[in-house]
């Protein structure tokens, strides 16, 4: 079942297919449908590319995360875009690492906020210092510059979002297709008592 959100189905329904559209219209043949209409559109709007590979072989580089309690843009379209890159261009997880790595983000709101570690230095209200352990964007850029690419994004949670009130908790957020799961044996707020646990998608 796929589920939009509302500013989803405005999108749809006021830009790409008009007033009658409803969430009977939505499957993944009408997302490919709408991939093709790119050029008639001319909004550019294509998220349904599966072939990445001039991306790649230009040294292009991804890291992308979408928070587990997103609630604008549902948590389940990332991890669908990257099985279908996937499949399109026959990789598995493994070999996508190369170029292309996903994390989720557990009790992060969309992009920011939330009840979980969700300050990564991905905007200015999330900065928590400039160590790549600790910030997505200096994390990118030794992926880029220094071929030190991530297993984890590492997030902190502030007490009531507040930095001068001191950490909460940190949590390390796994690379796709893995996920984070509580081990034990301390509480939910210590960063060791979780663990990346791989499956396959």
């Amino acid at each position: 079942m796929i589920i939009l959100t509302f500013p989803e189905q405005d999108w749809y329904k006021y830009v790409i297919s008009g007033p009658n559209f409803t969430y009977a219209n939505f499957s993944l043949a009408y997302v490919a449908y709408v991939d093709s209409l790119d050029s008639t559109i001319g909004y550019n709007i294509s998220t349904w590319k599966g072939d990445l590979s001039a991306y790649r072989d230009r040294g292009g580089k991804i890291l992308t995360y979408h928070g587990q309690q997103d609630f604008l843009i549902s948590s389940s379209n990332s991890p669908r875009y990257y099985n279908h890159v996937s499949r399109t261009m026959g990789l598995t997880s493994n070999e996508l690492d190369g170029f292309y790595r996903f994390f989720r983000i557990s009790g992060m709101g969309h992009c920011s906020g939330g009840p979980g570690a969700w300050e990564a230095g991905q905007a200015a209200n999330a900065y928590v210092s400039s160590d790549p352990e600790d910030n997505v964007l200096m994390r990118m850029v030794a992926w880029v510059e220094r071929g030190n690419a991530p297993e984890y994004i590492r997030g902190t949670k502030y007490v009531n979002d507040t930095a001068a009130l001191g950490v909460q908790f940190r949590r390390k957020h796994c690379k796709y297709p893995a996920r984070n799961v509580y081990v034990g044996p301390g509480n939910y707020t210590d960063e060791n008592a979780w663990s990346c646990l791989q499956h396959s998608f």
